[in-house]
Parts: C-alpha cells; structure tokens; sequence
C-alpha cells in the first residue's frame, strides 16, 4: 500500500459556475429511468432529444418521456415512489425541486396515454396534472390514469386522491373508487364504484414484484447516506456485496467481479445542458456507484466503490454528473468526458451529440444479471474479509412497502439529540464525505477551481445517523490503496 493521503478528485467534473449556482439556488433534483423496453424517447426543455432512453438516464425538471407503440419505462424517485407509463403514452416532468424545509415537491404532467403512479408520500409531495386537473395523492396510493383528447379516467387502485376541479371542493376519490372526467369542460366528471381491469395492471404488479425482490436483500450499509429508502441501495444490496474495509469503511463490489473488469467499460455519455455530459452506466445497478461516492481500485481485491454525498449534497442534493476514482490500477486509462461543443462565432449553437455510445469491455468479464451464488468473503490486505449480510426484513418490500428508515430503527438525529426526520438543507453531515477539498482542485485539468466547485459542503448545523456498531463510515482520506494513481482527467 502507498503512503500518504488519498485526495479524491471528480472524474472529469468540469462544469460552467453559472449553471451550476443556478442548480442549486433552484433546488433542482434528479431522478432515474429505471426501467425501459421498447421505443421510448427523452425530450429535455431546451430540445435536446434523445431517440432512444436507457435505464439509468437521469430525468430533470422540464423532461417529456414519449413512449412508442412497443415502448415502456418506469422512473423511480428518492423515497422509492414510481411513475410507469405504457405504450403511445406521454409524461412531462414540470418540477423536480425541494422546498425550503427539504422535502421533494414533483409534478407531473400526463399528455396522453396510460399511466401509472405509485407515491409514498413520505418525505415530499406529489401531484399529476392532466387536462384542466390536478391530482394529489393524500396518502401511500397507487393511481391508474388514462388519458385521451376528450376525456380522463383516475383509478385509485389503492390509497386516496384529491382531484383539484374547476369547482372550489374538488373531488375525494378512496381506494376501489375510478373517475371519469371531462377535459373540454374542466368540472364535469363521474365517479363509479369498482376498477375495471387493465391488461397493463399486471405489468404494472410485475414491476412491483421485481422492485420488491431487490429490496429483501437490505443490509445496513443504507445507514452512511442521508437518504437510506432510495431504491438505488436495494439495487446494489441484491446485485453485489458489501464489505467492511479496514481503514476505509463500508465498500460495495458487484457479484461475479473478476480482476479484468471495468466499471466504466459499458454505457453512455449523454448532453444535457444544465449539466453538460452526464454518465449514463450500462449496468442493472448503475445510478448510484456513478454519481456520488467514489471507485476505488486494491490490488488483490479488485474494483470496490465507496458511498458519499449518495442522497444531499451539491448538484441535485446527492446527485452528481459523475463521480470519482480514487486510485486505479497500473495502466488503467481513466474514460475521458466529452467536453460539449462551444458556441461558434455570433453566439450560435452548434446541436450537441446527445448519447456517445461507450464499449470498453474486449476481453473483460461484466457481472451477471442476477447474483452469482451466496455473497463470499474477499481477500483485503491478507486479511479475509466476510460480507454484511442483509438485516433488515421490510414486511412489504417495493415502491409501497415499509420505510428503510422506519422498519430498521435508524434515524436522522439532529446535532441537538432531537429526532429529525428530515435533515436541514443547509446543514453538513458530520459522517466524512467524499468531495473534493480546495488543496486537491487542480485547474487546467477539467477539474473545477475551488471558487467553481459548488459540490463542496455547505457549512451549518449539524445533522448525524445513528450507524450500527458493525459499520463503518467511509474516510474522509486514508492511506492511497497500491495502483496506478488518482484520476485527474
């Protein structure tokens, strides 16, 4: 192992200061396409279009999703709620913010087509317009919605919805309950006892099934992020293993990993303007390990990533463009981010590529789809290291099941001992994180100055999790693992 101290430095993170001030004054998040089949498109605000999604593409406030005739996708959220819509259907995302107390505030717009919602409702609030209506759940509720260009039909299949009218009450709709609304006049609506079945309700109960197999294999390591009911954990608990490291803390490597492999050797690079060029990884588990914390490379061991800022932070509060390698292995080439092109002469933009393809697996072995076999020990500085096994058994796993947080007993405490279920948004986390510090930006390098690095932590009152006495937060620097070296590029 080499001495000295490991500075970790953002993976090409080159942004403008403007547009990266202005993300954070307005709040803006990001949330993950999860799943896509078919023909599905991506239209940001600004008209960059993607021709075809992929899981894993962040969605940002002012995306339209457009489904083809064979197309559908699913969206997850941070508390683990979902939106899916089906073929020739449309959905805009008109906001994406947090309020000033923190919590998600997210409206969406259903164009056209059949579409599905299931909303927690745990720490933000969630609403779906269609035509002249707006329609809140008011509590953990699962709504169907279909929409055509004369009227609207809202199945509340379970929970219960407010229906903003034209009319001052609105209308009340509980669960086994579906409206039939007129969207020409804007009040006239029916309301029937009874959900007529959808072929697509079983689909729709698929996902579900499969979100809830990935979140019964819940381990602790969840606790070291401000947000442990993300579904993005469960990806990484089912799809790989845990290991306590000495010196580092909890570290996560994907199953059936062999030493050849590459963590960026599959998937995309995709435009989008607020951001510039975002990492779009190919992999079932990939949000992530791509966009916070940090990768790290231990001869012996293998390729491990290491949570930090997964959940608040800078861009998107726990959501970065990109994330950082630490230290990699001899001769390994970092890949490089595109840089977009510039305006040519008279202020003109010239249309940026939308998604640049990446394929650097020749010769590398990729994780399975699925789990190979029981989690195994590693070897780790001659030392053999067992996995965290899971500990947390949710009563209903899934976009509606039992809160991480709830289920599990582990809590945010604020730094005065009182209970919060929500951190103050200009608070630090007294937990390390992985960001850069000013003495490791390099400019010249497409690495931010330290007066551009908006991803640095805000300083303000304190905010701690409880962590189990078997867990371990990641370092904030520790001894440099052997390797090539630190990406700077």
């Amino acid at each position: 192992m080499r001495s000295g101290k490991l500075f970790l430095l953002p993976l090409c993170v080159a942004f403008s200061s403007s547009l990266a001030i202005s993300a954070q004054e307005n709040q803006v998040r990001a949330v993950r396409i999860s799943y896509v089949q078919g023909t599905v498109k991506l239209v940001d605000a600004s008209g960059v279009e993607f021709d075809q999604a992929h899981a894993n593409m962040p969605v940002t406030q002012g995306m339209l999703l457009k489904t083809g005739s064979d197309g559908n996708v699913e969206v997850q959220f941070e508390d683990g709620s979902v939106a899916r819509a089906t073929p020739d259907s449309s959905l805009r995302f008109d906001q994406l913010q947090r309020n000033g107390e923190g919590r998600t505030e997210t409206q969406i717009t259903a164009l056209s087509g059949l579409s599905y919602y299931e909303f927690n409702n745990r720490d933000g609030r969630y609403s779906v317009h269609f035509g002249p209506y707006t329609a809140s759940a008011s509590k953990s509720s699962i709504l169907r919605l279909g929409v055509d260009s004369n009227s609207a039909q809202l199945a509340v299949m379970r929970g219960a919805a407010h229906v903003e009218t034209a009319s001052r009450e609105g209308v009340d709709l509980s669960s086994n309950k579906t409206a039939t609304l007129n969207l020409q006049i804007g009040s006239g609506y029916d309301v029937a006892h009874g959900i007529q079945t959808n072929s697509w309700d079983q689909w729709n109960s698929e996902r579900d099934g499969y979100l809830a197999r990935l979140g019964a294999k819940a381990t602790l390591a969840r606790t070291l992020s401000n947000n442990p009911d993300n579904p993005a954990w469960s990806d990484l608990d089912y799809y790989g293993n845990w290991y306590n490291f000495p010196g580092y803390g909890a570290g996560w490597m994907p199953a059936g990993m062999e030493m050849n492999w590459d963590p960026f050797g599959s998937g995309y690079w995709g435009y989008y303007p607020t951001y510039g060029y975002t990492w779009i990884s190919g992999y079932a588990w990939g949000w992530y390990p791509y966009h916070c914390g940090m990768w790290n490379w231990f001869d012996g061991t293998g390729w491990a990533w290491f949570p930090g800022n997964c959940g608040w932070g800078g861009y998107g509060y726990g959501w970065y463009p990109v994330n950082s390698i630490g230290n990699y292995p001899k001769n390994y080439i970092p890949p490089v981010r595109p840089k977009p092109i510039q305006p040519v002469r008279g202020g003109h933009m010239p249309s940026q590529q939308a998604l640049i393809a990446v394929n650097r697996t020749e010769g590398t072995v990729t994780p399975p789809a699925r789990p190979a076999g029981a989690a195994g020990p590693i070897m780790f500085g001659g030392r053999k290291l067992q996995p965290i096994e899971p500990a947390i058994h949710l009563r209903g796993a899934g976009p509606l099941g039992d809160s991480f947080r709830a289920a599990s007993g582990y809590g945010f405490v604020r730094s005065n001992g009182t209970p919060g279920g929500v951190p103050d948004p200009h608070s630090t986390m007294l937990q390390p994180r992985y960001v850069p510090t000013p003495g490791s930006l390099r400019n010249g390098m497409g690495i931010a100055s330290p007066a551009q690095d908006h991803s640095m932590p805000i300083n303000g009152g304190g905010v701690r999790m409880s962590l189990p006495p078997s867990m371990s937060a990641p370092q904030a620097s520790a001894p440099a693992p052997s390797g090539g070296g630190s990406a700077h590029h």
